[in-house]
């Protein structure tokens, strides 16, 4: 028999329309990724090494300046488990419906959800400034003046953070993404210089990515934006302070044996997707249909916030 045969019962011309747009490469940008065994402990620091650098001139007596220093402490990071609906279809309904291939739908459906979740949850916490994430520093800050347009804002931004990395990616908005898209023609009639905002981006090494689409994290399927249309996050990601990326995001990996006992397929992104066959349990009562659900258990933790620099670009747009 085929695996998951129940989701692929028949072929159609085509398929029906769904709005929502897959994330497919964001937190890879600005995030370097982890795998964490069942049942591992995960830690980050809890607050960033400020000590100077220090090289004293030799002593005329020889003597060697003594300084005790004490090492950081650290904070055990919490996972947090995420979970679709468990969703399901009549056996009936399939069957007198040409559109028989909805569950399969609805699972590459959890798929995507679930980046688009964990995309908006780092963020979140990046624009909050959320303290659980960080060690004691928050991430870099313009706020725009009244005078500012989107290429003072981002060039502010970068010297910000330069000091601290670089090859540099910028999250947009869809607002901020359109204003650097149409900045040119917006500001030919004052310009007395040739900026050519996109192209001058990639000259300094920034790499401008839009973020768009929503996610709802509620049961009433409320959607929510991954991020504000006129926020901006600019990432270096290569740092000059700290080994790899500014972000490290984990996912607690999913056994063999655990994702038999759960009856899941576990892909590369230790995601289980659950397929329940006929008949399935809703509600107390055994149902004739089919149903899907999927799950994961994530962490991340911000360990170099000097190399994010945010933005508030809603006064400016």
């Amino acid at each position: 028999m085929k695996e998951n045969l129940n989701l692929e019962i028949a072929k159609l011309i085509g398929e029906p329309i769904n709005t929502q747009l897959p994330v497919p490469y964001e937190i890879e940008a600005i995030a370097d990724s982890f795998t964490a065994e069942a049942g591992e402990h995960v830690w980050r620091y809890s607050a960033m090494d400020s000590t100077a650098d220090v090289i004293l001139d030799v002593d005329t007596n020889g003597a060697i300046t003594e300084k005790k220093r004490s090492p950081l402490s650290d904070v055990e990071l919490t996972f947090k488990g995420l979970n679709s609906k468990l969703e399901y279809v009549l056996v009936d309904a399939v069957l007198s419906s040409p559109d028989t291939q909805v569950l399969g739908r609805r699972k590459a459906s959890i798929t995507r959800g679930m980046d688009k979740r964990e995309l908006k949850i780092i963020l979140d916490a990046i624009l909050a400034k959320t303290a659980d994430y960080l060690p004691g520093v928050n991430p870099e800050e313009v706020t725009p003046a009244s005078t500012d347009d989107i290429y003072d804002v981002i060039m502010a931004m970068k010297h910000k953070i330069e000091d601290y990395g670089d090859q540099f990616v910028l999250l947009c908005g869809s607002t901020a993404k359109e204003k650097i898209d149409t900045y040119d023609k917006e500001q030919a009639s004052s310009l007395n210089y040739n900026v050519t905002l996109p192209a001058k981006l990639k000259e300094l090494g920034i790499d401008v990515v839009k973020v768009f689409g929503k996610v709802a994290d509620d049961t009433g399927e409320t959607e929510d934006a991954l991020m504000d249309s006129k926020k901006l996050i600019l990432v270096a990601k290569n740092s000059r302070i700290a080994e790899g990326k500014p972000i490290k995001f984990v996912r607690r990996r999913i056994p063999a044996d655990v994702a038999t006992l759960m009856g899941a397929e576990v892909d590369g992104a230790q995601r289980a997707l659950c397929v329940s066959n006929t008949p399935v349990p809703i509600s107390g009562t055994n149902t004739l249909g089919f149903g899907v659900f999927g799950y994961e258990s994530i962490i991340f933790c911000i360990t170099n916030p000097k190399a994010i620099c945010i933005a508030d670009c809603t006064s400016i747009l």
